[in-house]
């Protein structure tokens, strides 16, 4: 009876695929010579070790690779510069009204912007007041306000419109005479009363 070739299962595939990978390994990435034979009942066999009639592979070293190198950590003193900083403004903040501050019995608000350094020419200051655009570009802004609360904050720009500098946004509140009050001590005075006994 003619003797039939058997083909090796998946496990001992797999088992020969490790090995053959471990001594990939163990020869730092260069080409590895594994030997191959059929026995007398089919089964195929491979081995490091020679052995008569076994038919000679080169099977090629494992693949490495390099690790990415490690990310940088830049210090405090390395880290890039603020955009307000690059563009020559260390800082510029709402000096006036101070946040959360309350203006009692005003109907007009200064808002003043101080800038690090000072304002330097050819640039401006824009003042938003809740949001809207307020005209002028010194460093001191006044304007009309009604009772509630409101916001402020400004940008500086150059000549060409490019902000430079932007400040943090300061809210306030404003409290009037209420007209619904007309004897209320922060609208008018009441009338005096007569001594008593007359």
């Amino acid at each position: 009876m003619r003797a039939t070739r058997s083909t090796p299962s998946r496990p001992l595939l797999l088992a020969v695929l490790v090995c053959v990978g471990s001594t990939a390994l163990a020869g730092n990435g260069n080409p590895v010579t594994v030997y191959k034979w059929v026995d007398a009942h089919g089964v195929v066999h491979y081995s490091d070790q020679p052995r008569p009639g076994a038919k000679k592979l080169q099977i090629a070293g494992a693949q490495t690779f390099s690790a990415p190198p490690a990310p940088v950590v830049l210090s405090s003193s390395a880290a890039p510069q603020s955009a307000a900083t690059s563009r020559g403004y260390r800082s510029c903040t709402i000096a006036q009204p101070r946040d959360q501050q309350m203006l009692m019995n005003v109907y007009k608000a200064t808002a003043v912007v101080s800038t690090d350094p000072p304002l330097r020419p050819g640039n401006r200051i824009r003042l938003f007041y809740d949001g809207r655009q307020l005209p002028g570009g010194g460093s001191s802004f006044t304007f009309p306000v009604n009772r509630g609360q409101h916001t402020v904050s400004a940008v500086v720009v150059d000549r060409f419109g490019q902000i430079l500098c932007e400040t943090s946004t300061v809210t306030f509140y404003v409290h009037q005479p209420s007209v619904l009050n007309p004897y209320s001590p922060l609208f008018h005075h009441p009338p005096p009363r007569p001594p008593p006994g007359r």
